[in-house]
């Protein structure tokens, strides 16, 4: 990702202090090793400015940051526009400095920073801003998250979506409206049939089966047969190899009835491993909860727990649980995981996951399509010791807010049954990405 970085100046207020300023913040963003273009000089007259923009944009930047060193000319905001009309931008504004024995106004910066953001407002042009000192670490926080939130959009538009098998049977918002979906969220969607999965699992050499195998046995107590590990290994390698042959980003899955009528095996443990290799993939063909999961995996860089929300108690707590597909490095204790038989199909058939999940911070979330566009449900809460023993993976959630308004949310809103959890408190950086991709936040 590319950013590009210029002050603007005028000749009547400090500009040698927004010198300092931009010397001081190149500094500090190249500390953070982002592919910065810049000038080095702040821009102070039009032709320096018009100059500044037009060498910047042969550049192709992703982001542009605009410093508003001091006040500067409505003219300069004018032409960023004309220039820059499909690049994100960031407004960046500076608080006054005290001079001893100076009387004037350094800078005018805010008041140059709400120039400029009144006039893209106007132009309907969408932008972020940040105001305070050069060096404070909440500025540069906003800066990260702005960057953020770009990529991840960026990085949506470029990415493969594959759906395995299609949608499970009666969930019908599982599907989307894939140009909708295109275009609005980003992905391509391509599509793997189970009976192709199915005969490229067979297929996969023996060795290649018994050394995952092998792997498979070492990450868990193994409460399940050999066959069924035999075949989750098959399936799980030729999810791979598809992966790497069509540079598929990210899976969902089509996990039953068809993996139990025609290979007599579940996939959750299959699913868990993915995911924990930061392969996401979500279950049951739910292309909207895999995007949930796909976004802030992008953030994180870290798994979630895909989840049915299935209890709140008298005490007001949440619980969240699924039948085994949850990636051993979100275990509380992951020398207690244990791969078993399905505990749900059962019969023989498996392997899931089973394994207390972490506490702490998180974040529970669900991406949904509307006719219009899509929205972002997300709640807040912590994580906490589970009221009772269930099979699989379970996670009670201490919401911030009454448990009674979370589901009045979800209930007024239509949100779908499938969450993803983030053990991470990203609400800022999904604010962000939202703003920037026209996607409405539901939350209380």
């Amino acid at each position: 990702m590319k950013i590009g970085l210029l002050s603007f100046g005028f000749p009547n207020f400090r500009y040698d202090i927004a010198q300092d300023y931009l010397n001081s913040s190149i500094k500090k963003l190249r500390s953070k090793k982002y592919n910065l273009v810049y000038k080095d000089t702040v821009l102070i007259e039009e032709g320096a400015i018009e100059n500044g923009l037009n060498e910047i944009r042969k550049e192709n930047v992703d982001l542009l940051i605009i410093q508003c060193g001091t006040y500067s000319l409505g003219s300069a905001m004018t032409k960023v526009i004309e220039l820059f009309r499909e690049t994100p931008l960031l407004l960046w504004g500076f608080r006054e400095p005290y001079l001893k024995d100076y009387r004037g106004l350094p800078l005018n910066s805010l008041c140059g920073l709400n120039m400029y953001g009144s006039f893209l407002k106007k132009a309907e042009k969408k932008y972020s801003y940040v105001y305070g000192d050069i060096d404070e670490d909440r500025v540069y926080e906003k800066i990260d998250r702005v960057i953020k939130a770009i990529e991840v959009k960026t990085k949506l538009n470029k990415s493969k979506f594959c759906i395995i098998g299609g949608r499970v049977p009666g969930f019908y918002l599982s599907n989307v409206d894939e140009l909708q979906f295109r275009f609005k969220i980003g992905p391509e969607i391509k599509y793997y049939s189970i009976a192709s999965l199915l005969k490229d699992a067979d297929e996969i050499n023996d060795k290649r089966v018994e050394e995952e195998v092998k792997k498979i046995k070492s990450e868990a107590e193994i409460k399940t047969t050999n066959e069924m590990l035999e075949k989750s290994a098959r399936i799980y390698l030729a999810i791979k190899d598809f992966k790497e042959a069509n540079k598929i980003d990210a899976f969902t899955i089509k996990c039953w009835p068809e993996f139990q009528s025609l290979y007599n095996c579940s996939v959750c443990g299959v699913v868990s491993r993915l995911n924990n290799k930061g392969i996401m993939t979500s279950c049951e063909g739910d292309v909207t909860g895999l995007a949930t999961m796909y976004i802030q995996y992008l953030i994180t860089n870290k798994p979630s727990f895909f989840v049915d929300l299935v209890n709140v108690n008298d005490k007001g707590i949440a619980k969240v649980w699924h039948c085994g597909p949850a990636p051993i490095s979100l275990a509380k204790d992951s020398c207690r995981a244990k791969y078993i038989e399905h505990p749900t199909i059962k019969n023989g058939i498996g392997f899931a996951t089973e394994f207390k999940m972490k506490q702490g911070r998180l974040v529970m979330l669900k991406l949904k399509e509307d006719k219009d566009g899509y929205a972002l449900f997300m709640a807040k809460g912590t994580g906490i010791e589970e009221d009772r023993e269930l099979v699989a993976n379970q996670a009670d959630i201490k919401f911030d807010i009454p448990a009674e308004k979370v589901i009045d949310t979800i209930m007024d809103n239509g949100i779908e049954h499938h969450y993803a959890i983030a053990y991470d408190d990203i609400e800022k950086e999904l604010m962000e990405v939202c703003k920037w991709m026209d996607i409405e936040v539901l939350k209380n």
